[in-house]
């Protein structure tokens, strides 16, 4: 008899989202409301599938589960699978999705044959551990564990409460292995139904060495007005930690040097490898001028009192703050800090404020880590700033897309990251940029080249319309009436 799987349309969604993998399929391997919670059955069914999820149905409503990026095999003991992580799919009912990832070490995973899918140290996630007949429709304890914040969601501030209501009670436990979409007898998905048709671009872009090099230059062109004191206008860049911040500074530095360069740390570690507040200027060319603008670097974002202290920002959007600060969590910036600058002019303001989103984390993102982006931005409302969104890493959001970058404005799933970061922060669309930063590239792309520059080319527009806004403030440098003491 055909095993009958509970997880929906809109729980696969979120999974081929989480996975990077548009047009993955769900097969069900393993069930254990009617096949027993087995350990045995388990791998006897389950190993050697290659990548598998395994999604669980408590007793008070919640669906949560893990990934597992290498295949259950019975070897006896922990397996290193840096890819795996937790997650929740659904509150007591309601779809609230949350993604826990692993730390990468050698304990994402615990592959013996007296257990059930298990999950890390401690264990973050044990479905059963020992043998239970199969429940049909009842709730039953299987001696289930969620020790959640051992090897997977470290950091971020959640428990075995934000995991499954504390209840590992189980309705069901199923696995699945992870295929491709059968339609109509085919297993892909045709391209139409992920892309726009090719005359409904949400955004036209010429993607041609001439559009490139007109864009190069308009940018190197840029000048604030003469009339304005201001020589140089500052982008702050603000972001969670990984979210490319600093690699967009490396892109745009990269494409005016000539090659792929590396001045700012960037990379992927758990904490900010910015410890430092960088304005950094880009050279038209080796040995010549520097261009009209500086791409002002922060410390990342992170969970709890890590990362960049939002006492900080204000200083740091008034142009208090010195180049090569060393950012300190348990001392914030004040007046007494050295080099503090208490006579910071309009050419020392933030300009525009850049606020850089990992595109892949938008609909996962933790609400601590959405409030303070929010709270960021309003504090840049406030003071009239202009503010982007630089929605980073598209290539790890839509497969399309990372074969052909050209197709960034017909992904249906990117034109919808673009309006749910709309409705979340309530900015208009065309503030938000779709960019590929240089990550695994040697030499440049053309393609990578024309959405950063023409990310950079409207934000310094909106810089403009700043200056213009205050330009009486400029002319007089009567700064006061700009100042926001929050």
């Amino acid at each position: 008899m055909a095993l009958r799987k509970r997880l929906t349309e809109q729980d696969e969604d979120q999974l081929r989202e989480w996975l990077n993998k548009p047009d993955a399929g769900f097969e069900l391997l393993f069930k254990a409301s009617t096949q027993g919670y087995n350990p045995q059955k388990f791998h006897q069914r389950c190993n050697n599938k290659g990548p598998t999820v395994t999604v669980a149905y408590n007793a008070t409503g919640w669906v949560f589960g893990g990934y597992a990026s290498e295949s259950w095999t019975s070897r006896g003991g922990w397996v290193q699978a840096p890819d795996s992580f937790l997650f929740c799919l659904s509150n007591a009912n309601k779809f609230d999705p949350l993604k826990f990832p692993s730390d990468g070490s050698g304990h994402c995973l615990h592959d013996h044959q007296s257990y059930g899918p298990s999950f890390g140290r401690g264990h973050d996630f044990l479905t059963f551990n020992g043998n239970f007949p199969a429940n049909n429709g009842n709730f039953v304890g299987t001696n289930g564990q969620g020790n959640l914040g051992n090897t997977y969601g470290a950091g971020m501030g959640h428990n075995v409460n934000s995991f499954c209501g504390a209840d590992l009670d189980f309705l069901d436990v199923e696995v699945y292995s992870i295929g491709k979409i059968k339609r109509q007898g085919k297993m892909e998905i045709p391209v139409k139904e992920k892309m726009l048709q090719k005359e409904k671009e949400w955004r036209k872009v010429q993607w041609s060495d001439e559009e490139r090099g007109r864009l190069k230059q308009q940018v190197a062109a840029y000048k604030p007005r003469s009339c304005m004191s201001v020589s140089q206008v500052n982008v702050l860049l603000v972001g969670q930690v990984g979210s490319g911040k600093s690699s967009f500074f490396n892109t745009i530095n990269s494409i005016y040097k000539g090659r792929v360069s590396s001045q700012a740390m960037a990379g992927s570690q758990p904490h900010s490898l910015t410890t430092r507040y960088r304005t950094y200027e880009v050279r038209g060319e080796r040995n010549g001028e520097t261009l009209c603008f500086r791409l002002c670097d922060t410390m990342g974002l992170e969970e709890a009192n890590a990362g960049l202290d939002l006492d900080d920002l204000p200083y740091l959007l008034d142009g208090n703050v010195p180049n090569k600060y060393q950012f300190n969590a348990a001392v914030s910036i004040s007046p007494t800090t050295p080099g503090f600058k208490n006579m910071a002019g309009m050419k020392d303001r933030t300009h525009c404020l850049a606020l850089a989103l990992d595109i892949c984390n938008i609909s996962v993102m933790p609400q601590g880590a959405m409030d303070k982006i929010k709270t960021i931005y309003n504090k840049a409302l406030k003071r009239g700033i202009p503010c982007v969104v630089l929605l980073t890493k598209i290539d790890k959001a839509c497969e399309f897309v990372a074969d052909d970058l050209t197709l960034v404005y017909r992904s249906r799933f990117i034109l919808e990251k673009v309006q749910e970061v709309s409705e979340k922060l309530g900015l208009p669309e065309y503030h938000i940029f779709p960019v590929q930063n240089y990550s695994k590239q040697t030499s440049l792309d053309n393609k990578i080249d024309i959405l950063a520059l023409s990310a950079l080319a409207q934000i310094l527009g909106f810089a403009d319309d700043y200056l213009d806004e205050h330009y009486e403030a400029l002319a007089t440098e009567n700064l006061e009436k700009l100042n926001v003491k929050e």
